[in-house]
């Protein structure tokens, strides 16, 4: 499971190589459109960086920026940078997490299918307990502590979607919002959730509604 994690944040430092200073002051980002020439232009996905009573939503100093002549300005004349990467505010979510990334990568399928390597390497061992819901699929070893469970993601598209628990905190590492832009998040699990797989699998399905739900209305585009 660490080095999964270890891999996909090895990933995720790649996809921030150009990375520049954000602007003093901005509302949203634009995750932007590669062209076929490889440059990131304006005009992709476009989240809220603050909530609609004007409160700031992300550590701003882990948003990362590209450099980019031409971008985009909102209503107000502030910039909307290009970026590959934004993390929320725990507290500024109402979400009970403790970490909450969207980030850019090259394909989130193949992001997706590497995160839920170890799930079905667990799940094809034969020695686990397998337990399933109208959504969700759970896999605990009789040997281990950790419990995996894969979930049906609320976005559209064939990106897999798995979360791992041990007793203190769950992570989902990928859950596809498009072909290039995923969400990462991280949040505590009860002591009690973690001998109970039905009811952590629908915890987990709970919890990712509750991100979906978040994300949603800070973009058009969702």
């Amino acid at each position: 499971m660490r080095r999964l994690l270890a891999t996909l944040a090895l990933v995720l430092c790649a996809s921030q190589a150009g990375a520049q200073s954000c602007p003093d002051f901005f509302r949203f980002v634009d995750f932007g459109l590669e062209a076929s020439d490889g440059v990131t232009y304006r005009g992709g996905i476009v989240l809220r960086a603050e909530s609609f009573s004007g409160a700031p939503l992300l550590i701003r100093d882990q948003t990362v920026c590209l450099q980019a002549q031409d971008v985009a300005i909102d209503g107000r004349g502030n910039p909307i940078p290009l970026v590959t990467s934004v993390t929320y505010d725990p507290a500024q979510t109402g979400l009970s997490v403790l970490e909450l990334q969207v980030w850019a990568t090259g394909d989130t399928t193949a992001a997706a299918a590497q995160s839920a390597g170890a799930h079905l390497a667990a799940l094809d061992s034969g020695d686990v307990r397998v337990t399933r819901g109208a959504d969700f699929l759970c896999v605990m070893s009789d040997t281990t502590s950790g419990i995996s469970c894969q979930l049906q993601s609320p976005f559209p598209g064939p990106a897999a979607l798995v979360a791992y628990c041990d007793a203190s905190v769950c992570t989902m590492p990928v859950m596809a919002i498009s072909k290039k832009l995923s969400v990462r998040a991280v949040w505590s699990n009860s002591g009690a959730l973690a001998g109970d797989p039905d009811a952590l699998g629908r915890s987990l399905s709970a919890k990712i509604q509750q991100i979906h739900g978040f994300l949603v209305p800070l973009s058009a585009a969702f």
